[in-house]
């Protein structure tokens, strides 16, 4: 495990404005053991001329229909053959170019997952820290920040009911039952646009079955915490809805 392959998964649909940038940050990383896979959601934009462009540096690519980010998500689960896996949004970038080589480094068991920060863009704020149960169900660690066994990504896919937050859920799960395998690297990761979709829109059934789902997985005294949390957000948010 001296020099494990990392596997590097980017989806997209329609991101010639951003992608170049997301694969520069990928093909020019120090650390040479990177399988970078591209799946394309059939965009009718330039995104496939600059996929092409890097077809000498991408391991592989594809461009077909699919049911959603995490669909697509799951299709690079499947074909990817890394130790690790991990996820770069098209309008997302690595760090730094030495940054897979410095996360390497820290990856001593090979069931781990590690996990460290990103930066918001919008927000220009470092997110998330370290998790515990009593703040995971609060905080998700971004999938921009997150390196998957693989013991883990080959068994454990993400759940298309949700449709923008699917990763939380999976986080969320997987920190239920194998919480001592997580591990936090307090380093920047990644650059992360906090204006996409998911960070932007509304995940109806996550907010519908939020409060279940931690009650389930992390026990009634996280959940009954988390619901307090939830109640008293609501409370403060309808006061300045009603200013």
């Amino acid at each position: 495990m001296q020099y494990p392959k990392i596997s590097i998964i980017t989806v997209v649909r329609n991101g010639e404005k951003d992608l170049e940038n997301a694969i520069k940050s990928v093909v020019n990383q120090t650390y040479g053991n990177i399988e970078y896979i591209v799946l394309d959601g059939l965009s009718t934009d330039g995104t496939l001329d600059i996929i092409r462009k890097y077809d000498d540096r991408i391991a592989l690519w594809k461009s077909e229909s699919d049911r959603g980010i995490f669909d697509a998500m799951n299709k690079g689960l499947d074909l990817a053959t890394g130790d690790w896996v991990y996820f770069l949004g098209c309008d997302d970038v690595l760090a730094s170019p030495t940054i897979i080589e410095e996360v390497v480094a820290e990856f001593t068991r090979p069931d781990g997952i590690y996990y460290g920060n990103t930066y918001l863009k919008k927000s220009n704020q470092i997110y998330t820290g370290k998790v515990s149960k009593w703040n995971i169900a609060l905080r998700n660690i971004s999938h921009q920040a997150i390196f998957y066994p693989k013991s883990i990504y080959k068994e454990k896919k993400y759940n298309l009911e949700y449709k923008l937050t699917a990763d939380h859920i999976y986080n969320l799960e997987l920190y239920s039952r194998h919480a001592a395998q997580f591990f936090y690297m307090p380093k920047l990761i990644s650059l992360y646009n906090d204006l996409g979709m998911s960070s932007v829109n509304i995940d109806h059934l996550h907010k519908k079955t939020i409060v279940g789902v931690v009650f389930q997985n992390l026990g009634s005294a996280v959940g009954t915490y988390y619901w307090f949390r939830v109640k008293v957000s609501n409370f403060k948010n309808s006061l300045k809805g009603g200013k």
